[in-house]
């Protein structure tokens, strides 16, 4: 319930007066003794932005009310600073010539006891009238002042609606009092709907997390590690990265890896498929939009991708998919590092590390003219090409392992066993989804609980299948042992070079070559010379 002053309890009225005589202040004075002008005023306002924008449309709704009547309606901010006035032009008149204008204070230390000056002491509702003024020249009118409120009690704001005694009515206060509420309701129902955008946000930067790492990546094969170390080293350069590869290679994950590899590691990593926006979403989707940009945008605003990654790195998918108007705009984004939102001409500046994949051949599209050859020039810097599955079979059955036991706990089911005749049908697969097909195929396995050989045998690179192959040539060991007889000889018996091409140890080989009982006598005197 607020609390109004009645006239029989105005004894703040005279203790207010009994002050201004204190302080020494003149009660034939017209102006108030401290008016800011310029810089000084600019920044008042400024501080009050949020107060003014909130306000103005119910000062206007309230003063519309009584349009016409000899009124006017003043808004100052918490310490008593006029922020606006609008009024009738006759009595609006009279108050500029007392320089009641915005920059003048109306508190009680600068112009004595009125109703907004009442209302920072009492912090209540006050109506003053006539001779209740302190300064003479206000004797002609009657002032009804409401304080405006934040969420803990604190003055904001007064607003103040004055007009001349004859014509006030006994609701005037009331009227005011319930604009000032309306304010404070206006307010906090936009910081409660800033807090929601700003949460949201937050939550969209926070879910822009990158979860991969090169410890985590799957694979020996000795190309593989060397571009995996390879994309180490340009981890924390600032300089663009394209990465290229077959669909299923892995792309993403590398595109992870290398952000937390970086020193960018801690801030954001966002995610954009190129291929997946629709044409006509796809700037608004990178680069954001003002409010009231279009029909049906967000009220407050978008933050787009490139402004969410701000800080860190965002992955640009399929990145061949992207129309030619705007490889245009990603193109200055990359050149000069600003972007612009739709329905704003406000550069905003941003520090993202770019880093682009596709599974096409950028360099050909190019040539054709479907991807602007600049663009590909500027995405090309630190090119990283990430081999298909059929070029790491060494890594198969690493790769089976692995998903076999996420599926198994992502299922609840059990693991499969794979017996070795059936392994070969996975190394010798052509795999044309890569990794990505290989997992699709291991899930299939659990939940089934058995091996699809006869589609894994529709698409192999190898004649070992023929029916004419004894059944023991298709063991692993068999595969095995046949190959490393093959790499020893291709490399005149020379065990390091031979440990190398297989990627594995030169101990390991040996260890191999005396369980496949492969005769070393041959090979002495060139192990021998190695040494």
């Amino acid at each position: 319930m607020l609390e109004v002053r009645k006239e029989s309890q105005k004894s703040y009225v005279y203790e207010s007066h009994k002050r201004c005589i204190n302080k020494g202040i003149d009660s034939n004075i017209i102006f108030s003794r401290k008016i800011l002008h310029g810089k000084d005023f600019e920044e008042k306002l400024n501080h009050n932005k949020e107060l003014i924008l909130n306000a103005t449309p119910f000062i206007d709704e309230l003063y519309n009310f009584v349009k016409g009547s000899n009124f006017f309606a003043i808004l100052t901010d918490g310490e008593g600073c006029i922020l606006n006035v609008i009024g009738d032009e006759g009595i609006l008149s009279d108050a500029f010539k007392f320089k009641m204008i915005p920059g003048a204070y109306m508190d009680e230390a600068h112009i004595g006891t009125n109703a907004m000056s009442l209302v920072l002491t009492e912090k209540v509702p006050v109506q003053v009238s006539a001779n209740e003024h302190y300064i003479k020249a206000y004797h002609k009118w009657t002032c009804s002042a409401a304080p405006i409120k934040d969420d803990v009690g604190n003055i904001m704001g007064v607003l103040n609606l004055t007009g001349y005694s004859e014509f006030v009515h006994s609701h005037t206060l009331g009227m005011v009092v319930a604009a000032a509420k309306a304010i404070e309701r206006m307010i906090e129902n936009n910081k409660k709907a800033a807090y929601k955008k700003s949460r949201r946000l937050a939550d969209r930067i926070l879910s822009c997390k990158a979860i991969y790492t090169f410890n985590k990546i799957i694979g020996q094969n000795e190309k593989f590690i060397q571009i995996i170390e390879y994309a180490k080293k340009i981890s924390d350069s600032k300089s663009t990265i394209l990465i290229t590869g077959e669909s299923g290679t892995g792309k993403e994950v590398f595109a992870q890896s290398i952000h937390n590899h970086s020193d960018r590691h801690n801030e954001t990593f966002v995610a954009v498929n190129c291929g997946a926006i629709p044409r006509n979403l796809i700037e608004s989707e990178l680069f954001g939009y003002e409010e009231g940009a279009f029909t049906g945008a967000k009220r407050g605003g978008y933050a787009g991708k490139f402004e969410i990654a701000d800080g860190g790195t965002i992955f640009l998918d399929e990145i061949g998919e992207m129309p030619l108007d705007m490889q245009i705009k990603l193109l200055r984004v990359i050149e000069e590092g600003i972007i612009n939102k739709i329905g704003s001409s406000k550069q905003i500046p941003v520090n993202v590390r770019i880093i682009a994949a596709t599974n096409k051949d950028l360099r050909s599209e190019a040539e054709k003219g479907s991807f602007r050859k600049d663009l590909y020039y500027r995405l090309n810097v630190l090119p990283v090409h990430l081999p298909p599955l059929r070029e790491r079979r060494d890594d198969i059955p690493l790769l089976i392992n692995y998903f076999m036991k996420k599926a198994s706990k992502h299922l609840e089911k059990n693991i499969v066993e794979i017996t070795d005749s059936q392994l070969e049908y996975f190394i010798n697969y052509n795999w044309p989804g890569n990794i990505r097909e290989l997992e699709n195929i291991v899930e299939l396995i659990i939940n089934t609980e058995s091996v699809p050989i006869d589609l894994l045998a529709k698409n192999t690179s190898s004649e070992i299948f023929e029916s004419n192959i004894p059944d023991e040539c298709l063991r692993l060991e068999y595969m095995e042992r046949q190959h490393i007889i093959k790499v020893l000889k291709r490399y005149n018996g020379n065990i390091a070079a031979a440990a190398k091409s297989l990627g594995i140890g030169r101990n390991t080989l040996y260890r191999k070559m005396n369980n496949y009982s492969i005769d070393c006598s041959v090979l002495e005197r060139n192990s021998k010379m190695e040494q």
